[in-house]
Parts: structure tokens; sequence; C-alpha cells
């Protein structure tokens, strides 16, 4: 992804969420099928989206994303939430919940 697709999503998309990983990062590999399945089961509207880091290293860059697996949710075209490293899918669901359902609350 280059800076100028994830500047054209900011302002397409209501809501979404980076998943930045790397081919040798095991800890990426493992954890992407658990964050895919609680966004798809818990938070449907949010858009989830894999980036690779070594491709996208200019928005790496520009993002500050320092370690893999990376995570940044953003929300109406701010970044709401951001996680580098391990984080537990009790507290990704945690860090979500609450403006998910002031966001999408029907």
């Amino acid at each position: 992804m280059t800076p100028t697709e994830f500047d054209a999503l900011k302002v397409s998309e209501p809501a979404f969420m980076l998943y930045f990983f790397n081919d040798i990062c095991g800890v990426c590999h493992a954890l992407w099928p658990k964050v895919e399945a609680l966004m798809k089961e818990e938070f449907p509207k949010i858009k989830l989206i894999r980036v690779h880091a070594n491709e996208s290293l200019e928005l790496v860059g520009q993002l500050r994303m320092l370690s893999v697996p990376g995570m940044l949710l953003y929300l109406d075209g701010q970044e709401y939430f951001r996680a580098n490293g391990m984080i537990g899918l009790s507290e990704l669901h945690e860090k979500i919940a609450r403006p998910y359902g002031l966001m999408f609350e029907e």
C-alpha cells in the first residue's frame, strides 16, 4: 500500500484497520486468523486490510509502525487506536467495542 492509497482510504472508508505483517514474523501469521475472525464476527463494518510491511516501506515510515504485527484503527479518517507487537484479543476487542458501538449504533 502506498501513502496515496492510504490517503484515499481515509476519505473513502468510514472505518478501517490496517494489519501490518512480514513474511518472517511467526506471531504475525499466528495472530492474523484470530484478528480476522474477531473483526468479521464482532466488528463487521470495519474494513480489515493486510499490509505487507516490507512492500510498503514508505507508508510504514510515514505511520511510524516500528514493529510487526502492527495494527492501526481509523474511524472517520482519524487514527483511533494503535498496537505494535503482541496484543491480546480481549484487549483489542475492548479498544474497539465502545467506539464501534457509538459509530454504528442503529
